[in-house]
Parts: structure tokens; sequence; C-alpha cells
């Protein structure tokens, strides 16, 4: 459909995954039923039914569909969307379609919101990040997609690039850490990521863009203009850990205000939404210890009904771990089974969706995927968008190089339109010509 950007569909499929068949809600075991990219209803408007099939053809369009009548319309009301190029309007629509058709705006969405209405792209990687739901099991999954978004906006985004960091991290490896649900490298990332300036310039501010403020140093409510700094973002990361679901994002409006209440009544404290020095002592503490791991040997797949409880949370744990997005809600559904053959395949494993000893071992001891061994080809080709597509391993080896840099694009070793914007965002945020064309230059800087 018209006005639909490309580079948008690319990365919702790369995170989503993509199932053919029916399958119920993971957390109700019922409805809504779902299929393809995620669609619930048909091109009809009638709700899908488990037994239904549908084709990867009808999957697209659905998604099209869905796309364009639902998460499209809202981020009309962006200012300025219609002078965006189309990877800055699909990184966007990626990051609506994760988090919501009507976040901009929204409560809880104020960082982001101004950024994108001052256009202060320079901020753009900075703010985007702050919606990984820290603390949580799904952290390490959504930092990935959140990166990937980000690189596919910068990469069409003249004099602003994604941060070396943040290039680093989507190139590397994932190296668990004991006892911490982020790798080695996301550690790595955060520790040196770019952080939002108040305004467009200078560091995070309180409120009014004054010297920044340590944690616990002022008393925190709900003001106009909304307070905001590091002993907000601190609040609210602390809020996470106790279960609130908001994002952290260095202001204090009205979804942190009923965070803070929520987590007050909770304690047994006076619920006012006023951070004093009682409520921060409170936040300090653990609220829970951390789950098991999996039993060693166990066999956990796909079922009717779905298996549940512990050691499939931890199984989940360890797939956001690796950098998979996957919600650690204890139930082995479809999404679980598509996580599951996805980190089979990054690691050369037998792509079947049953976790035994051999996958549990990777999960528990990862280690950064490396491809599996291939004959290069006899000539080393020269690759781009052709009439047929081009085809066979080198292009294979080409697509995984360009997901490892955090471009979406599926390897299925066929050089098509998907490929070829991701070759031509790559090019464009390295500083190359941006032709399509994976020749010499192209290659080396890719590494392939």
């Amino acid at each position: 459909m018209a006005g639909v950007p490309t580079p948008g569909l690319d990365l919702i499929k790369t995170f989503e995954g993509l199932s053919l068949q029916a399958y119920p809600d993971p957390k109700t075991g019922n409805l809504p039923i779902t299929i393809g990219w995620g669609s619930t209803r048909n091109k009809n408007g009638q709700p899908f039914k488990l037994g239904d099939r549908i084709s990867r053809e009808e999957a697209d369009e659905l998604l099209m569909m869905q796309v364009a009548n639902t998460y499209l319309p809202p981020q009309r009301r962006i200012p300025g969307w219609d002078s965006l190029n189309a990877n800055q309007q699909g990184a966007i629509l990626s990051f609506a379609y994760n988090l919501g058709a009507n976040f901009y705006g929204a409560s809880g969405f104020e960082t982001i919101s101004r950024v994108l209405r001052n256009q202060e792209w320079q901020n753009l990687e900075a703010a985007i990040i702050l919606y990984r739901n820290p603390g949580t099991n799904v952290e390490e999954g959504l930092l990935r997609r959140r990166l990937s978004e980000a690189n596919v906006f910068l990469a069409g985004t003249p004099g602003v690039a994604l941060s070396p960091a943040g290039q680093q991290y989507l190139a590397g490896g994932r190296t668990p850490v004991p006892g911490s649900r982020l790798s080695r490298e996301a550690q790595a990332y955060l520790a040196n990521r770019p952080t939002v300036t108040a305004g467009g310039s200078g560091g995070s501010s309180g409120g009014g863009g004054g010297p920044a403020v340590a944690p616990g140093s002022r008393l925190l409510a709900l003001t106009s203009p909304y307070l905001s700094g590091p002993d907000v973002q601190k609040l609210q990361a602390d809020l996470v850990r106790w279960g609130a679901q908001i994002m952290p994002d260095g202001e204090f409006g009205p979804a942190t205000k009923q965070a803070v209440e929520q987590f007050q009544r909770s304690q047994g404290l006076v619920a006012d939404g006023i951070v004093g020095p009682q409520t921060w002592a409170f936040l300090q503490r653990q609220p829970q210890q951390p789950l098991p791991s999996p039993a060693q040997g166990q066999l956990l797949r796909l079922t009717n009904p779905f298996t549940a409880g512990d050691a499939v949370r931890s199984l989940q744990q360890a797939l956001a771990r690796a950098g998979i997005a996957i919600a650690a809600d204890g139930v082995f559904g479809s999404a679980t089974d598509r996580a599951v053959r996805q980190f089979q395949a990054s690691r050369g494993l037998v792509a079947d969706g049953i976790v035994g000893p051999q996958t549990l071992a990777l999960l528990q001891n990862q280690t950064p995927p490396t491809p599996p061994a291939q004959r290069p080809p006899a000539v080393i080709r020269v690759l781009r968008l052709a009439n047929p597509y081009t085809r066979g391993d080198d292009v294979r080896l080409v697509q995984q190089a360009l997901s490892r840099v955090g471009f979406a694009v599926v390897a299925d070793g066929a050089f098509g339109p998907a490929t070829d914007r991701a070759v031509r965002q790559f090019q464009a945020s390295r500083g190359l010509t941006v032709d399509g064309v994976v020749g010499s230059r192209t290659r080396a800087s890719l590494g392939v």
C-alpha cells in the first residue's frame, strides 16, 4: 500500500517472527488467536480460529493492511512526518508496532515525543534506548531492537550516525554474566551509551535545565513543568525493578506518579506520590530472588496444552540474554517456539524448537555466534538487485553480516528488494557510496 515505509516492515518482520498456523495467546492460552506476523483478524475483519492456516503471501498482506490501517495513521500526528524519509519513518513505525500505535505524546513517552517533535536527531539513539524495559527479562532483546531501529533511522539522517558503542554492540556476540540478565556486551554498551541532552544541548538536568541532581537529594513529585534528571531516572529504574510498567525516561510525569503511589500502597506507606527519604529507602530493597535455571536434561518444546513453569521462564530469560526478543511469561507458546528455533539457527543447531541438552548447554554457556563454515564461491561475485534475483551462499553470508550489524534482513540466500534496502542503509551508515552494490569496499566493511 502506498505510504507504508518498507524499512519499517523489514524491522517488524525481523523482530516479530512468523507463524503460518493460528496459535492461542501465550498468556491466556486462548483468545486472541494470532497468525502471520501477529495478526488477529483476517482481511474481512473476522477473528482467526485455531486450525486456520495462511500462506506467506497472505501473512505479508495482513501485516501491510494492519500497519496501513492501524499503526501508520497515528504517526502522521508527529510534526514534520511527511518530511521524514523512508528509513526514518520505518524506524518509528517499528517502534510504534512494538510499543503502541498512539505512543506519541502519551504518558510515559515524554522523552521520545520531545525528540521527534523538535527533530533532535542527535538525541534519537539516547532517547529510543530508554524504552527497553530496564531491569526485566526482555531488556537485552528490546535493547537490540531499539538500537536496530536507531541504526535504520540514522542511516537515513545526514550528519548523524549510530554511536561507536552502538555499532560495536550490534556487530558483536553475547557473553553471559553470572547473576545478570544482561550480557557483557550489553553492559559495556550501557556504560558508554549516549545520554539525552536537555532541550537538545547540555547534559541531563533537573527541571528547568539546572545542574544534575543526585538521587535522594530532593523530594520528587508531579510538578509543572515535570521534574527531570538522573534522580528521576534512578527512581523509575527502581520502580521497574519492583514491577512497574513505566519507561525510565528521566521525566516525572503522571505515569511515574501513579507507579510511585502503587509502590507506596504495596509497602504500607502513605500513597501520596511523593518520593522522600522513606520511599527511597524502601525502593532500594530487593523485591525477589532470581529464578532457578532450567533442569539439566529436561526437554522443553511446544505442546498442547502449553508447558508452563519456572523452567520455561528461565529458558525465556536465557533467550532474552542471547539478544532474542521474548517475554518471560513462563509459558512455552508459539512465540517461545519461534525464539528457540531462531537461537538454534544462529548457533548452527538443528532448528527443531526442542530444548534438549545441546541447546541448554549453548544457552547456559553462550559464546558469540559464528556462521557455519561454508565453502566460498570460486569467483567473488559483485552482488546487486537483479531480475531474476541473485541467489547463493555468498548472498546469504552478506545477509548474515548485515543482520549482525543491526540491519533488518532475512538470510534466505536471495538478493531481493529487502536485501537491497539493507545494503543501502549499511552503506549510508558507513559513508560508502550508496548504490546497493556489494563490491570489494562494501564486502570489506561487512567483513565478508
